[in-house]
């Protein structure tokens, strides 16, 4: 009964937070000048998975034994999530679909996303067949997705830059926070960015006595209770910032969100100093890597494709397909990986 309170409460302040951490992003988009895909996709998506690198690093180093099953399901398990969300969003976005509303322009963090995950699941599946790349303890894999994280980072960036000074030259900029000093907007974004992370920490470790009550396996809880519980700030970022009317803040939140998640992966092998993590994982993450980049295609057709009309469920075909291929996914490690 103690630990259903527990989870209740945090929850409610997760959605709080959540809710104004998302409100300062839209600010600071605004204060410096770099637009809601970038600050989207890099500061609000690095702020709401910073709980995904605590959790993880403690599954990886601090648990005895380590638990990089754990870590690496809660990584797979929330890029899932994250699309997931795009799909339910799409329900309550209302008027025209949600990818349609959205810049195409996120189609480029979506596909350095796909390129992410092809690298992980390329690394454990060579690992699995006895090609060990590594740099000392750190496998070459790892290292990449570090790397290719900050390519993107610098890329959106320069691109986002390009696309506002040709819209600065066609029309004039709207601006909604002139009352709110630029100071202020990086001091809120700040605070309530620590406050996420210690919340989401807390709720990934409410999640864990949950699943040692429920005894299921640790992939599986992995890929979705510690998942669900660290991709919870993401949900409230993403529906406060439709709220806001900010489309682009809530899609670029979860493409950004699954490639510092990726990231974060790399980074987990610099702490697990029992050799090249992607080794000592099991195989059904490799199944998880593929369903996300199947996933994260889907979105990619829906921004290019830019669907006209709802089907008569009130959510497009894109929409409809993310939403079963996350069943699909969580029902195939659920078999293989309990």
């Amino acid at each position: 009964m103690l630990l259903f309170i527990q989870v209740i409460l945090c929850i409610v302040l997760v959605i709080f937070v959540g809710s104004k951490l998302s409100q300062a992003a839209d600010v600071l988009a605004e204060k410096t000048g770099l637009g809601r895909t970038w600050v989207g996709s890099i500061l609000l998506a690095g702020a709401t998975s910073l709980p995904e690198l605590a959790t993880g690093v403690g599954a990886v180093a601090l648990l005895d034994p380590p638990a990089p099953d754990l870590a690496v399901g809660g990584i797979f398990g929330s890029c899932l999530f994250n699309l997931l969300i795009l799909g339910l969003l799409d329900i309550f976005c209302g008027g025209d679909p949600l990818l349609k509303r959205a810049q195409i322009s996120h189609g480029l963090a979506a596909s350095f996303g796909c390129v992410m995950l092809g690298v992980a699941a390329g690394g454990m599946l060579m690992a699995e067949n006895g090609t060990n790349l590594t740099l000392g303890w750190v496998g070459v894999p790892s290292i990449f997705l570090m790397m290719l994280y900050v390519v993107s980072a610098h890329t959106i960036a320069q691109f986002e830059i390009r696309r506002r000074n040709q819209v600065l030259q066609e029309e004039a900029e709207m601006y909604q926070y002139e009352h709110i000093k630029p100071q202020k907007a990086y001091v809120m974004f700040a605070l309530f960015s620590l406050g996420i992370v210690v919340l989401g920490v807390w709720l990934a470790y409410l999640g864990e006595e949950v699943a040692v009550v429920t005894g299921l396996g640790e992939s599986f809880v992995g890929a979705l209770l510690l998942a669900a519980a660290t991709s919870l700030p993401e949900v409230v970022a993403s529906m406060t910032a439709l709220k806001l009317d900010a489309i682009d803040l809530a899609v670029s939140n979860v493409f950004g969100s699954n490639l510092f998640n990726l990231a974060i992966l790399g980074s987990y092998d610099l702490f697990y100093l029992r050799g090249n993590l992607l080794k000592n994982v099991g195989h059904i993450h490799v199944l998880t890597g593929i369903v996300a980049m199947v996933m994260t295609s889907v979105a990619i057709i829906g921004l290019i494709y830019n669907a006209t009309r709802r089907t008569r469920l009130y959510i497009t075909w894109d929409g409809i397909t993310l939403i079963i291929l996350y069943i699909v996914g969580m029902y195939a490690v659920y078999r293989n990986g309990s």
